[in-house]
């Protein structure tokens, strides 16, 4: 057993995954960081009193940021800056053990800085991005991957799968204790699934105007039920990415699983959620934070696979459209 155990999180498989999640993770955060600074939050947020409504002269203990460079603007604005360098760092892949480290830094001082801590994607952004400077996530795609060849040491094909997995927990758990924690009876039949229309007539987070939607309630209803169905079948997602992974597993149950390609069907649903809630509502870099894990529920093989597909089909359209008769 312990054997078994060891041997599993000592698994190795090709670092597509885990490039994704990063190139994916870096876009975010740097987005959120610029829209941060373009609407004059760094000042308005992370600065202290007078000029803002971050950390004070009562907090304890201090941030470390405030503690070096003192309660100031000029603090707020040099931690800002910092993770907008290490978040192109975490994109591009360069410098990446470095740059993924001072982010995670970077981000936890502005976690400090903030008067309510940050909100629930902050949470999950620094449990993911530790996880990601612990990974091999550079080994393709990356700056650093291009300058190992270009100095004849090449990046390993295959790399830890574990901070994979661990991403997909947390993914899962997130989800399922989220259905846990909708006490309304608004997300029930008891409240008639009215919790995703109540929220697309809430002018606070509502990106049409309120009402604007009524003839949709029946579709909102409708979506509301689905989602509670897919964050509480969330752990169900184990079972479907294992029957998936060993095809020869499961007897008729696992072969009626892989001919229906439910594990598809379930990932499907939830990038249907959260593009529904970047289209009709205003939160920020939550439905794009959370698009970004995504590609750790897939095997890297099985990206590769569908990246080469691509390749091709376009590479054929190409070749079709150059010996059409038309031309």
């Amino acid at each position: 057993m312990i054997a078994r155990w060891i041997a599993f999180w000592d698994e190795r498989e090709g670092p597509a995954a885990l490039a994704l999640v990063r190139i994916f993770v870096g876009l975010a955060v740097l987005g959120d960081l610029l829209q941060a600074g373009a609407r004059g939050a760094v000042s308005a947020v992370w600065a202290p009193a007078p000029l803002g409504s971050g950390w004070g002269q009562m907090a304890t203990p201090a941030p470390l940021v405030v503690a070096w460079l003192g309660a100031s603007v000029h603090a707020a604005w040099a931690t800002w800056w910092l993770a907008i360098i290490c978040a192109l760092m975490l994109l591009f892949g360069l410098g990446y053990r470095i740059g993924s480290w001072l982010l995670v830094f970077a981000v936890v001082e502005l976690w400090r800085l903030t008067p309510d801590g940050g909100d629930g994607i902050d949470a999950l952004l620094r449990i993911v991005l530790p996880l990601l400077a612990l990974s091999r996530a550079n080994a393709c795609w990356s700056c650093d991957a291009w300058l190992a060849r270009r100095f004849a040491r090449p990046m390993p094909a295959t790399v830890p799968a574990w901070p994979r997995y661990l991403l997909v927990v947390q993914l899962l758990w997130l989800y399922f204790s989220a259905a846990h924690h909708r006490g309304s009876a608004a997300w029930g039949p008891a409240g008639g699934f009215s919790a995703v229309g109540e929220v697309l007539g809430d002018p606070h987070f509502a990106r049409f105007f309120p009402g604007s939607l009524r003839a949709l309630y029946p579709l909102t209803q409708l979506a509301t039920a689905l989602t509670m169905l897919f964050e509480f079948s969330a752990p169900l997602a184990l079972l479907w990415i294992w029957l998936d992974k060993h095809p020869g597993r499961g007897g008729r149950f696992g072969d009626a699983v892989r001919r229906l390609r439910i594990r598809w069907l379930w990932v499907g649903v939830g990038i249907s959620l959260h593009l529904g809630i970047a289209v009709t509502m205003q939160i920020g870099v939550f439905p794009f934070a959370m698009l970004a894990l995504y590609p750790a529920l897939f095997g890297p093989e099985e990206i590769t696979s569908l990246l080469e597909k691509l390749r091709r089909t376009r590479i054929a359209s190409s070749i079709a459209a150059a010996w059409s008769p038309a031309r």
